[in-house]
């Protein structure tokens, strides 16, 4: 394999990792603090919907960005409705948003396409993805990928080296504590879920606008599921599952290098590789114990 290759490669594995990380970091969060995302999926298909058909309209790829940003805020709202202030079931209600927001994707798909609104990345788009390779492997890196990278970085930080950071591990940990020091239980998770829809959502938008550059029917084709193995694989750390997402990336860029170059075997089996990597990782990884209450519901303040 040439230089030239090799560096490609790492461009596509950054590429399919960046959507990953962005996903992963907000359903770690979110856990953290108490929170089963499950919807993680379902708010990565509204973001990514949301992010190429406003650059499409718009033919601004930050605009995309920024309307990604809002529905996930929007999704973040509608999910801590449901398991924060109800408060539901969040398992069941993680996957009726998913079969919800597949649904509507769905649908808001077939009606751009009928009206004539081919919903793939004009040429401002390719903004996102970064220069061609040129001998300048950074330059050819995607902002959304440093972004990804910076937040990881920041998430870390503030989770274990600070005392704001502390108390956010707290609400996973003990809730009825964190009431007691004077937090306000519910409140503080529905702004987590808001700020990890944000993430989610970013996470599709990276993927429509620079990786895929496009969008078509059920995109993320479970790649929410791989970002959840990827916090259960790193431990509910912000470092090593961002690292679980460069080996799932991994995997997905080396299934769509494998079908280009070709080699007689059915295209399909290089498609199952990110995912038979992922029940790989789970399945060695053996028993991760979690934050406490994730999953529980709070009936306090």
């Amino acid at each position: 394999m040439t230089d030239q290759a090799v560096l490609q490669f790492g461009l596509a594995v950054l590429r399919a990792a960046t959507p990953l990380a962005f996903c992963a970091l907000g359903v770690l969060l979110a856990e953290r603090a108490g929170v089963l995302n499950i919807a993680v999926e379902g708010m990565m298909l509204c973001g990514s919907l949301a992010a190429v058909l406003t650059a499409v309209l718009t033919q601004n790829a930050w605009l995309g960005v920024v309307a990604a940003v809002v529905v996930g805020a929007v999704t973040g709202l509608v999910l801590g409705a449901l398991v924060v202030l109800l408060p539901a079931d969040q398992v069941v209600s993680g996957i009726a948003f998913n079969i919800t927001a597949q649904g509507l994707t769905s649908f808001i798909y077939k009606i751009t396409v009928i009206r004539g609104v081919q919903l793939i990345g004009p040429a401002t788009l390719i903004s996102l993805a970064g220069p061609a390779a040129r001998g300048n492997f950074l330059a050819s890196i995607s902002p959304l990928t440093y972004v990804a990278l910076v937040l990881t970085c920041l998430a870390w930080v503030f989770l274990f080296r600070t005392g704001p950071g502390l108390l956010w591990r707290s609400l996973g940990e003990s809730a009825r504590a964190s009431h007691a020091s004077g937090m306000n239980v519910r409140r503080a998770r529905m702004a987590v879920l808001v700020l990890s829809g944000v993430l989610c959502a970013l996470g599709g938008a990276s993927l429509t606008l620079a990786w895929v550059r496009s969008f078509t029917d059920n995109i993320t084709m479970g790649r929410g599921f791989i970002a959840l193995a990827a916090v259960y694989f790193g431990r509910w750390n912000p470092l090593l599952a961002v690292l679980s997402c460069l080996l799932f990336g991994a995997g997905e860029a080396l299934a769509f290098r494998a079908q280009a170059l070709g080699s007689g075997i059915n295209p399909f089996y290089y498609l199952m590789l990110p995912y038979v990597l992922t029940l790989l990782a789970v399945g060695l990884m053996g028993r991760a114990v979690g934050p406490k209450e994730a999953g529980k519901p709070y009936l306090g303040g």
